[in-house]
Formats: structure tokens, sequence, C-alpha cells
């Protein structure tokens, strides 16, 4: 279980990467595009489209495996903390489940649009005609990669209790 938890990690680690560095080529494609429109005149085309669609999707949606494996997402216990030890492991159990569940279905379901869009060459409409089917993509592996850290984590949760997680 172990190798599993480390594997989940360097994964969710690398997918935090990937997000950094699309928002370090948002901060160069517009601070180029800014600085060629300015000085040249010149301003780089399909900026818009390119920084919505190839850097945002990246940027916001890489850094939920991580969350999710450190357990780190947004909490509210305000009485989970009043329940006794037992109530909490059923707790943490069942949302657990619900959201293994959820990322599943979204997984899923994003998948299929990932599938429908690839087909059909989906691209965005701009300055420029600009393929976005390959960023289709992101949202299942997202979503499948984020319910295998659920998943762990609420092992975890279960198995060591809440103090350790």
């Amino acid at each position: 279980m172990d190798w599993i938890n480390r594997a989940v990690g360097r994964m969710a680690n690398f997918q935090l990467v990937l997000s950094a560095i699309g928002v370090l080529a948002i901060l160069l494609t517009i601070s180029l595009d800014v600085f060629l429109r300015a000085a040249l005149n010149a301003p780089l085309s399909s900026t818009i489209e390119i920084v919505s669609f190839y850097y945002m999707i990246p940027v916001v949606f890489f850094p939920m495996m991580y969350l999710e494996h450190t357990g780190t997402h947004i909490d509210t216990d305000l009485f989970y903390r009043l329940f006794p030890t037992g109530f909490q492991k059923f707790s943490d159990l069942v949302s657990g489940l619900i959201t293994i569940c959820i990322y599943s279905v979204i997984a899923f379901l994003s998948f299929k649009q990932a599938i429908t869009s690839t087909k059909s060459g989906e691209v965005a409409m701009g300055v420029n005609l600009i393929p976005i089917w390959p960023v289709r993509w992101v949202l299942p592996l997202v979503f499948a990669s984020s319910a295998l850290a659920a998943m762990l984590f609420t092992v975890h949760r279960i198995r060591k209790g809440n103090n350790d997680a």
C-alpha cells in the first residue's frame, strides 16, 4: 500500500508542477503579447484563446489531485469534532465514497466529451482556428486521478484516524 501511496503522491506532485508551469506560461505569453503590442504594434494572435484553453484549464484543475492526496481541500468540521470516534470514521467513509463517486462520474462524462471532441476535431474560433480537442483530455485525467487519490486518502483516514490524516 505504501508504494501505491508514494506513486500517487509523485503523480499529484507532477500535476502540481504542471499547473505551476501553466501559471508561468500565462505570465510569459501575456507579457510577450503586451510588449509586442506596445513596442511593435504587433500583438500575438490568439493570445486569449491560447491562455483560456491551453493554460487555464491545467492551471485550475491539475492541483485537484494534490489537494485530494494531501487532504487539504476545504473542510467544515463544525459538528464533526463533537462526534464519537466511530461516527467520525463512518462520516469519513460516507464522505469519501461520495467524493470518489462524484469524481468518477465527472471523469466518465468528461472522457465521453473528450472522445466526441477528438472525433470532431473541435476548434476554438478566434483570430485563428485553434484545435482545443487535446485539452479536453485534461479533465478525464484529472478527475480519474483525483478519484484514485480520494480513495487512498479515505482508506488512510479510516485506518489511521482523522488526527493522522
